[in-house]
Order: C-alpha cells, then structure tokens, then sequence
C-alpha cells in the first residue's frame, strides 16, 4: 500500500530530510520511503497487512526527534 504525508517544519534542512528518511525506512512495515526536501512531502509504501496508523504514529515520533517541531500531517 502506497501512502504521502504532507510535512511541517519551520526548519527543516536536506540533511534533516534525509536522516527522517532513513529512519522511517527501519520501522516494521515499511518497504520503502522518500521525503523530498522540495515538495515537503513523504510517500511510504507499506508491507501487506501493515498498520498504517501505528506507522504514521512511529513516522511523527521519529521526525519530531529528529528535527523538533517536525510532523507529519494526512
């Protein structure tokens, strides 16, 4: 399943995008993910049978730690 987040940040870098990225690539259930700097936009293709909100939920938890005051919005 294919998902997109828009995302808000005051400050984020390339550099920041691309640690947000790696990270939400680790979590279980992500097969892949892209966050492009440009667009502020996160695309996520998640495993079969994945929870996509426990996910989304991960997703912010890791951006906001990452880059404070980052999230995630659907």
């Amino acid at each position: 399943m294919k998902v997109k987040y828009k995302v808000e940040s005051d400050d984020l870098c390339p550099n920041c995008a691309a640690k947000i990225e790696e990270a939400v690539k680790k979590i279980d259930g992500v097969n892949d993910a892209n966050l492009s700097f440009l667009t502020l936009k996160l695309k996520m293709e998640l495993a079969d049978g994945a929870n996509e909100d426990a996910i989304f939920d991960e997703a912010n938890r890791l951006a906001d730690k990452l880059e404070p005051g980052t999230v995630l919005v659907r």
